[in-house]
């Protein structure tokens, strides 16, 4: 089984898709996967190819199954999701990756169960290709949509890239459901209040950084929105009653998940409390357990070649209630002047300030010392930009709120404000690589 073969056991003239606005049924995506497919096979002695705004091409190949590797790269949402389909359908590989990309990793044996992979960076931040079956995924869609509260009537609207596997796990879900995913290719929040409007859409999913932007943005209270789902990136209690102020019957749910692993916990609105760290109780069927401060995780649905207990090297804790907080990646924890600290921690104090919008600390090596870039939100920044004195008075004014939360020792020795945060444009991440670039 694979999603090719799921989609084509759905109602054909059901609403399935809308990108910018145009709509598309269950059998309008399989006729062009179909297409899609014939013209990779027309092309596969070339082993590339075109298709519109996007191309596939052949990564790789295990020589000893003939199992092939093709990559998908695309700006738009919709192709992406059609060549994943059409590699399904000729029993190819599919791996969607970033646009910009340039680094590829090298193609070793692909096991004769596996029907997809993703790209991650890891640790390393070399990438690596990851292989999922079928089941890896599908046998955890009913957990997910029923926590999630999905069906075949949920309408949720998206905005970002399938090479971010948050994404493409939840539209996969989405199909398997029956459902209808909205999708905007462009980062325009005061559009996307139309478009959630026009098409009436129950769910919402983006990653914090767009979410909040959300507040800002959008004139009017929506009460159709019944769920807003979120993960990669802290959300916390003040944040989830900002959004409701927006959509009053709303839930909100934060998860934590992993490429490697799938879901692993989650938190609703009404649990969240004053810490932004809380990534609240495993999913069903899935086990955390935390050793040396180090996150484990055992569950059914991972990828291909996982051992449970499996290690993200993400660090954490348990408290009395079995809630889990999360304290950032092993490799965010930075040694300073003899002291352990964590990067995760700073940005997390930081971003309680009411009026911050997002914040990254780095380190700069040669110096050995934390500097912490805050953005703040789109109400007062042209206020606070527009006078230097204000800027200022905001920077020490942030300093003077985090000494309260964190020790001497854990402070920034800089605190920036910049304009704009800058993000990866299809992960939607905080793009620390442009920030060393531009400002240091």
């Amino acid at each position: 089984m694979n999603y090719y073969e799921m989609i084509c056991e759905k109602k054909f003239e059901k609403l399935a898709f809308v990108e910018d606005g145009i709509p598309y049924t269950y059998g309008e995506l399989v006729q062009m996967a179909d297409e899609a497919a014939g013209l990779i096979l027309l092309n596969k002695d070339k082993a590339y190819g075109s298709m519109h705004n996007g191309t596939w091409r052949k990564i790789g190949e295990d020589v000893k199954t003939g199992r092939k590797v093709y990559m998908i790269k695309s700006r738009l949402f919709l192709e992406q999701l059609i060549l994943f389909l059409a590699c399904n359908k000729i029993g190819v590989i599919p791996v969607i990756v970033q646009h910009d990309i340039t680094e590829l990793p090298k193609i070793n044996k692909v096991h004769d169960e596996v029907c997809m992979a993703v790209m991650t960076s890891g640790t390393t931040g070399i990438p690596k290709i990851l292989y999922r079956t079928y089941e890896s995924w599908c046998d955890f869609f009913p957990v997910q949509n029923d926590i999630f509260k999905i069906n075949e009537n949920s309408r949720m609207f998206v905005q970002g890239s399938l090479a971010f596997t948050g994404n493409l796990n939840l539209v996969m879900a989405q199909l398997y459901a029956g459902a209808v995913t909205i999708v905007e290719n462009k980062f325009n929040p005061k559009r996307w209040e139309e478009v959630i409007k026009q098409w009436d859409a129950d769910v919402i999913y983006l990653i914090p950084s767009k979410l909040m932007c959300i507040p800002d943005c959008f004139k009017e209270k929506n009460v159709n929105i019944k769920m807003i789902l979120s993960g990669s990136q802290s959300l916390g209690k003040k944040d989830a009653e900002m959004l409701k102020e927006v959509f009053p019957n709303t839930k909100v749910i934060l998860y934590y998940g992993a490429s490697e692993l799938n879901y692993i916990s989650y938190v609703t609105d009404e649990n969240m409390n004053t810490k932004r760290n809380l990534i609240g109780k495993p999913f069903p069927k899935v086990e955390v357990s935390v050793k040396d401060g180090e996150i484990y995780v055992t569950n059914e649905f991972h990828v291909y070649g996982v051992e449970c207990p499996f290690s993200l090297k993400d660090r954490g804790y348990l408290d009395d209630f079995g809630n889990l907080y999360f304290e950032g990646r092993s490799d965010d924890i930075v040694g300073i002047r003899g002291r352990k600290v964590s990067k995760a921690k700073i940005e997390a104090a930081i971003c309680e300030k009411e009026e911050v919008s997002e914040a990254a600390v780095i380190m700069e090596k040669e110096k050995d010392i934390l500097t912490a870039y805050v953005s703040v939100k789109d109400s007062i920044r042209d206020e606070i930009f527009a006078d230097e004195d204000k800027k200022t008075e905001f920077e020490q004014n942030i300093y003077t709120d985090i000494r309260k939360r964190l020790a001497h020792f854990e402070m920034p020795r800089r605190i920036i404000l910049i304009e704009e945060m800058p993000h990866n444009k299809d992960t939607g991440k905080i793009d620390r690589k442009s920030i060393l670039d531009k400002y240091m």
